[in-house]
């Protein structure tokens, strides 16, 4: 199972380093262990980007290439023994291009990243947020408040799913329950109600429930269901309590296709959700994932 790490040579780079490396630290001894690709991507040359792209007179690419190679030598000596990883560095119009093309070509079975505003709360910067609305796998947010300091900390405690009513809830609570069992977890599935009053409260979280709980049971695992609710959004997510280093999963919308694309309700759970978030395209398939990381291992 590879996971790809958006790497920087910053605190965030770090940051998204350090979850990756605690979940494939955790896993390290599991059948189909983690193996972690940290992804730096330098821009394409361009006359718009390069200085003298041809002669080169100023040695700009040999400053480049050294400048890469030290942060790429500073990143491996993190990696905590036992954990395969190794460097990839990749020519993009765009960071995220290049971690998405990444990803395809050895066959990832998640991104890693994390915000370059400090915490969810502000901007997720631009990477993150382009790879947000693009990504066709899964994307996992790092944030600095759950997130261990060293690349050996805890490793997951348990895997939370947001599941809605609505068409690709199945994808979530798969991948949800995938994790789950491929890291010895417990998995529960969290709906959020708001009750606008248009209907009897008790009808309604009757019905979400019933709902909820035929999705939980088509999967794989025993499911903890929860239907948090309250007069907005904002009262009812409060009522969901995390654990220590705890992870989320929560689905795109509908109109994103078989990639990314995050609508209100996802943008609002990133921005309170106090654990490292994984964001699902509609369509993903975690069985498919499996057919194409086998692809991805073998042209490697």
């Amino acid at each position: 199972m590879k996971y790809i790490v958006g790497y920087t040579a910053d605190r965030g780079g770090k940051l998204a380093l350090n979850l990756a490396c605690n979940i494939a630290y955790a896993a390290r001894n599991h059948e189909d262990p983690v193996e972690v690709d940290l992804v730096m991507v330098v821009r394409n040359q361009s006359p718009f980007t390069a200085v003298y792209p041809s002669a080169d007179p100023l040695g700009y690419e040999e400053i480049l290439d050294t400048t890469l190679r030290g942060w790429a030598d500073e990143a491996l000596a993190m990696i905590p023994e036992g954990i395969s990883a190794r460097v990839l560095i990749r020519a993009a119009d765009s960071e995220a291009e290049g971690i998405i093309a990444a990803a395809e070509e050895v066959g990832a079975r998640m991104i890693v990243v994390a915000p370059r505003a400090h915490g969810l709360g502000g901007s997720l910067g631009s990477v993150a947020n382009a790879l947000l609305h693009s990504s066709p796998v899964p994307v996992m947010l790092a944030v600095p408040q759950s997130t261990p300091e060293e690349p050996t900390g805890p490793g997951p405690s348990r895997v939370t799913a947001f599941v809605g009513t609505k068409e690709g809830a199945e994808a979530v609570a798969h991948m949800a329950a995938v994790t789950a069992q491929h890291h010895h977890l417990p998995v529960r599935i969290v709906s959020l109600l708001e009750l606008d009053g248009s209907r009897d409260d008790a009808d309604q979280l009757a019905e979400t429930r019933e709902l909820i709980e035929e999705i939980a049971g088509r999967t794989t695992l025993g499911s903890e269901v929860i239907v948090a609710h309250g007069s907005t959004f904002d009262e009812a997510i409060s009522h969901v309590e995390w654990r220590p280093h705890e992870i989320a999963l929560l689905g795109s919308a509908r109109m994103g296709g078989r990639r990314l694309f995050l609508g209100s309700t996802a943008h609002k759970v990133l921005r309170v959700t106090p654990v490292p978030v994984v964001v699902v395209p509609r369509d993903y398939s975690a069985a498919a994932a499996a057919r194409i990381e086998n692809q991805g291992g073998q042209a490697s």
